[in-house]
């Protein structure tokens, strides 16, 4: 199967984390054998170029364009100079015998040129979504107009969690909808090597630095924990954003014992290994669709306290999940911090927790898994 992915968010040098479960995916189908290429776009003001550049290179067994595109003040003379470069990659494409069968845009908003895209092309468009704005509200006025009209247009739509789904439907109601999860590096993400040991009292968040990720909420919990527990905890934080000098004032205020550890945005390898020492994840997010980090730890074999938003609740339904995770409600402080005190008792994950949490991973968001259902929908539609 020839796919070509287009995204509307895709990692870069400076940001490895940036829309990175839209590579996964790509990633996911190539190594189960299709032939991918990826082709990401990214608006600038004022550029040095006329309407768009266009970079290529084969990223991590990826064959990879880079589209820059103006964009002016007026914002739909934008999606004409991001739909000119993405032509002329597609004609670059087709010179070099590459016709692809699936069109796969991952949000709503790469959804609309890539249709574009799809008729060029007369393959099916299908469109993996990911976006919290949704549940956010956010998404409203032309913005949701868009979104309908891309999914409206597509042969497919794929959210990524059954809640999201449901928020999608009325915007499409003819339109297949199948709940594709994101997937996770198993061969990347695992638990401790035999003989390894993790730290029961170092605490791991891995989120941006944004309001809808609820650090607030952590500190506050930490905050009403005993004394003598705080004593022996370590937090660390992965991540960066608007919130980071606001963050810093609160972990200067923070009375933990091992203090609180700030390690900037940091690539997948590097959060592997963090996860590997952790004795417990937290997640106090006020959003959330199905989060990646939620399913590294998972394959990591590292127990998570996580809120009851989107998709999140859906990994409960998993025995392993529920037997070694704690689910509580969000933007309420007193659960977390009780939450995270009864994880703490139990002590680092066992060996047959590890076992368990990273076989749930491997049998349900492994690349593996994920590229079989994604086979399975492409060979229905196209």
């Amino acid at each position: 199967m020839r796919v070509l992915v287009v995204p509307k968010w895709y990692p870069t040098p400076d940001h490895p984390a940036f829309g990175a479960f839209c590579r996964d995916h790509a990633q996911a189908l190539r190594r189960a054998g299709a032939e991918v290429v990826v082709l990401a776009s990214y608006a600038t003001i004022r550029p040095p170029f006329r309407l768009f550049s266009l970079r290529y290179a084969v990223e991590d067994g990826l064959p990879t364009y880079r589209l820059l595109y103006r964009r002016p003040a007026f914002r739909p003379l934008g999606l004409l100079c991001q739909l000119a470069g993405m032509v002329a990659a597609v004609r670059q494409l087709r010179s070099s015998g590459f016709r692809p069968q699936i069109v796969h845009a991952h949000v709503y908003s790469a959804a609309l040129p890539a249709l574009v895209i799809a008729a060029l092309a007369r393959a099916p468009l299908v469109v993996s979504e990911h976006y919290t704005g949704f549940a956010r509200g956010l998404v409203r006025g032309a913005e949701r107009l868009v979104a309908a009209a891309a999914f409206r247009g597509a042969a497919l739509v794929a959210p990524v969690s059954a809640e999201l789904a449901g928020r999608l439907r009325p915007l499409a109601p003819r339109t297949p909808i199948e709940v594709v999860p994101n997937p996770v590096d198993c061969s990347l993400f695992a638990p401790q090597p035999e003989g390894g040991s993790r730290a029961g009292g170092r605490l791991l968040c891995v989120a941006a630095f944004a309001e809808k990720k609820g650090h607030h909420h952590l500190f506050a919990a930490l905050a009403l924990l005993p004394a003598a527990v705080r004593a022996q905890l370590t937090l660390v934080l992965a991540g960066d954003g608007e919130l980071r000098g606001e963050l810093e004032r609160l972990a200067q205020r923070c009375e933990l014992g091992g203090g609180v550890e700030f390690l900037g945005e940091i690539d997948r390898p590097a959060v592997a290994a963090q996860m590997r020492q952790a004795g417990l994840l937290v997640l106090p997010s006020l959003f959330e669709n199905l989060p990646c980090v939620l399913l590294e730890a998972l394959a990591s074999g590292l127990p998570f306290v996580a809120t009851a938003v989107g998709g999140v609740p859906e990994l409960f339904k998993l025995r392993p999940v529920s037997s070694w995770c704690r689910l509580v409600p969000a933007g309420q402080p007193q659960p977390l911090a009780e939450a995270i005190l009864a994880a703490l008792r139990d002590g680092p994950p066992t060996a047959q927790a590890e076992r368990e949490l990273a076989g749930c991973a491997r049998a349900t968001y492994s690349y593996e898994a994920v590229a079989n259902r994604w086979q399975e929908l492409y060979r229905t539609i196209a």
